[in-house]
C-alpha cells in the first residue's frame, strides 16, 4: 500500500490511497513530532509538567499504577522544591507578627532577603544554563532546548480501557548517547528535505558547498558539542544559582519589597519590569562593592566565576567545531586514464 499525504482527495484509486488534511493532521498529532522552539513553549511545557505531576503523576503513583514511568517520576522532584522553597519563605516571615517590634523589624528585613533569595536561586540557575546554551546555538546552529512531543501509548488498567496514551514534553537531545536523530529528519523543510538540518550544521561547521551524506560529518560533531555543553552548564547553572542567593541579601532587595508593599496593585504592576530591572542592578554593584574588602573580594570572585563558568563553557563546545581542511597529494583536475 502506498500512502500519499500530498493530495487531498479521500478515495481509493490504482492501490493508492490518499487523505485529506484532517487525516494528515490527526496522524501527526499521534506521532512524536518536532514543536516550535518560541520563547513560551518552555513555560508553557514547564507549567504542563508541573500541573500534570501535582493531579495526574503522583495520584498514578500512590496507586500502584503499572503506566508510571521514569518520567513522571523525575517530573515529581518539582513539587518538593516548590513546596520546600514557600516553606523556606514561610517560615522566615510568618513569625514575624509574635516578635518584639525592634526584632520583627530586623526579622522582616531578613525575612524579604529569604524570599528573594529563594526566587532568584531558581531564576538564575534556569538562566546560567539558557544562556550558555543560546551562546552555543549561535555559534554552532545547535539548539540543545529543542523540544519534541511524545505520544505514549499505555497499558489498559481495567477492562474497559482502550487506546490510552498520554503526552510527554521532552528535548531532541536530553540524551547524549540516543538523541531523537528520526524526528530531526522527519522535520525537514518545506520540500520534505530530510538533510535540512544537518545542511544548517555543516555550513556552520565551514563547508561551503552541499554534502552528500551530512548526517555522517554532522552527528558525531553534534554529541560532541551537546557533551561538552551539558557538562558546563551543570556546573556554570549551580554557580548563577549561588550568585542569585547572593544578590537576594543586599539591601536594594528590602527596598523593593516594602516600596511595592505600600503601592496599588494596578500601579505596582505598571511599574514592576523597571524597579525589578533597577533592583537587580543596583544589587550586582553592592554585591561587587560590599562594606567592606573582605566582602568585596567574596562577591566579586562569585561574580566574575559565574561570568568565567559561562564563557569557558561556550568556549570548550565550540572548540574544534570547525572543519579542518585535509591536505592532498591528489590534483583532482588532472586528467587520468581509464584503468581496464
Amino acid at each position: 500500500m502506498v500512502v500519499n499525504l500530498g493530495q487531498s482527495i479521500n478515495s481509493p484509486q490504482n492501490g493508492t490511497y490518499y487523505v485529506n488534511d484532517k487525516m494528515r493532521k490527526e496522524w501527526y498529532n499521534k506521532e512524536d513530532h518536532i514543536i516550535e522552539n518560541i520563547p513560551l513553549t518552555g513555560a508553557k511545557s514547564a507549567t504542563d509538567k508541573f500541573m500534570r505531576s501535582l493531579l495526574v503523576y503522583t495520584p498514578k503513583g500512590l496507586k500502584g499504577s503499572v503506566n508510571s514511568n521514569f518520567y513522571e517520576f523525575l517530573s515529581m522532584g518539582a513539587i518538593p522544591y516548590v513546596v520546600g522553597s514557600a516553606t523556606l519563605i514561610a517560615l522566615s516571615n510568618l513569625a514575624n507578627k509574635f516578635f518584639r517590634p525592634q526584632d520583627a523589624y530586623f526579622a522582616n528585613k531578613a525575612g524579604k532577603n529569604m524570599a528573594a533569595g529563594v526566587l532568584l536561586y531558581g531564576l538564575f540557575k534556569w538562566a546560567g544554563k539558557t544562556v550558555m546554551n543560546k551562546m552555543v546555538e549561535r555559534s554552532t546552529g545547535i539548539d540543545l532546548d529543542l523540544p519534541y512531543k511524545k505520544n505514549v501509548h499505555n497499558l489498559p488498567e481495567t477492562k474497559n480501557d482502550k487506546n490510552l496514551t498520554s503526552v510527554e514534553f521532552h528535548k531532541v537531545f536530553e540524551s547524549v548517547d540516543f538523541p531523537r536523530w528520526d524526528l530531526i529528519e522527519k522535520s525537514g523543510d518545506s520540500k520534505n528535505d530530510r538533510y535540512y538540518y544537518y545542511d544548517k550544521i555543516t555550513k556552520k561547521m565551514g563547508y561551503k558547498d552541499k554534502l552528500n551524506s551530512p548526517d555522517q560529518i554532522a552527528q558525531p560533531k553534534i554529541k560532541e558539542v551537546v557533551s561538552k555543553t551539558k557538562a558546563a552548564g551543570n556546573i556554570s547553572s549551580y554557580l548563577w544559582a549561588a550568585t542569585g542567593v547572593a544578590l537576594g541579601a543586599q539591601k536594594p532587595f528590602v527596598t523593593f519589597f516594602e516600596h511595592f508593599g505600600q503601592r496599588p496593585v494596578g500601579k505596582m504592576l505598571k511599574t514592576l519590569p523597571k524597579c525589578a530591572f533597577n533592583t537587580v542592578k543596583n544589587s550586582f554593584i553592592d554585591l561587587v562593592n560590599g562594606p567592606s574588602k573582605k566582602s568585596n573580594f567574596v562577591g566579586r570572585i562569585l561574580v566574575g566565576a559565574s561570568l568565567l563558568s559561562t564563557v569557558f563553557g561556550w568556549a570548550n563546545a565550540i572548540k574544534n567545531f570547525k572543519a579542518k581542511e585535509h591536505k592532498t597529494e591528489i590534483d583532482f583536475n588532472k586528467n587520468f586514464k581509464e584503468c581496464r
